[in-house]
């Protein structure tokens, strides 16, 4: 008995190669741009869905929570790069050249 190679599906390597294109296209800062946007989104959503509850016009309380825990763990992860970002940079600021 003889057994063949294993190879890429022709369908695993057409998606390899469009996440590479989309990986060249996007920079840094695009990616940051797209993080910080979301956080605001989320934002919003919870401050409007406080809104409702606030006026007795929301119909899940379950939703608004889950909504405003959203918005908070978006705001604790982005608050976390953050300072990695900025340990990083102080770090670099301490190297001599």
């Amino acid at each position: 008995m003889q057994v063949g190679s294993i190879t890429a599906s022709k369908d695993i390597a057409g998606v390899a190669s469009s996440l590479r294109k989309q990986e060249r296209g996007i920079s840094f800062g695009d990616m940051l741009k797209q993080a910080i946007s979301d956080l605001q989104q989320l934002q919003k959503i919870s401050t409007y869905d406080n809104y409702l509850l606030a006026t007795g016009q929301a119909e899940s309380l379950h939703k608004v929570m889950i909504d405003a825990e959203k918005a908070e763990i978006a705001l604790q992860f982005t608050l976390q790069v953050r300072n990695k970002l900025l340990e990083a940079y102080q770090e670099i600021m301490r190297m001599q050249i």
